[in-house]
């Protein structure tokens, strides 16, 4: 392929994987149990904690080696910024639903599972973007080649993190079709990331480790403060323990070996 095509081959792969990730909600029954609930929940957290570690912050890390003895001050700081964007988020939206009509106070769960992936998701595509808007730059064949094989590793990562958003979506709304199309459009920011990271690669690159941080604490706030707590609640907290587990093996395994 040349290199045009590799570009756009990378990027659509990583929104196509996501997508194919949310589309296996379709082989799960419309209406969950209370078991089938609490491995779904469990499976989502442990795919989210492992990505947030692998995932986004010690990408971060690595990528802050300018700050001397300082290299975690971004990771730090970007972490703690996120965590309090979606407290904010939500605060936010409890002052909108007192003055509304319908009451409704703060997002609903599956809207901040929903808001943290789809953050998380702005990042990854960055970096896909900067890679081969990198490559470009420099002419480079291998930097191309890095620059694919990273969109390659990323997209199989999404398979699994696009179960994570449409699963729970698909338990909380009863529809599978919300569930993949949720799945998706968390996904769809990743080939717009992509492309602005691709053209601005010197510029993002920059404030790529706040971003990626930055997205780690979204997530983790939502998995503690949203998704733990229902696998303590009610039977078989067990099955959504080794589900957490299990999700969280199944990430850290793809992070570390793609």
């Amino acid at each position: 392929m040349s290199d045009i095509a590799k570009t756009i081959f990378g990027i659509s792969f990583i929104f196509l994987m996501t997508s194919l990730g949310a589309g296996l909600v379709f082989l799960f029954k419309k209406n969950l149990s209370e078991k089938a609930n609490k491995i779904i929940i469990g499976f989502s957290s442990g795919i989210m904690l492992a990505a947030s570690i692998w995932s986004l912050l010690l990408p971060a890390i690595e990528q802050s080696s300018g700050y001397g003895k300082l290299n975690f001050l971004p990771a730090l700081l970007g972490f703690g910024l996120g965590g309090l964007f979606i407290a904010f988020i939500d605060y936010l939206s409890k002052i909108i639903g007192k003055t509304s009509k319908n009451g409704q106070f703060g997002m609903k769960k599956h809207t901040k599972l929903l808001f943290a992936m789809t953050i998380h998701n702005i990042p990854e595509g960055l970096a896909v973007g900067v890679a081969f808007g990198g490559a470009f730059a420099a002419l480079s064949s291998s930097g191309m080649a890095l620059a694919l094989s990273l969109a390659v590793g990323i997209g199989l990562q999404n398979i699994p993190e696009g179960m994570a958003v449409a699963l729970p979506l698909q338990a909380a709304t009863g529809s599978k079709w919300k569930g993949f199309l949720m799945g998706v459009a968390s996904g769809s920011v990743e080939p717009i990331a992509a492309v602005i990271g691709f053209f601005l690669a010197s510029a993002v690159s920059v404030i790529m480790p706040w971003a990626l941080s930055f997205a780690a604490g979204a997530m983790i706030f939502v998995v503690v403060s949203e998704l733990l707590p229902e696998l303590s609640v009610g039977e078989s907290t067990s099955l959504g323990v080794w589900a957490t587990m299990l999700g969280f093996m199944l990430m850290m395994t793809l992070d570390v070996a793609l």
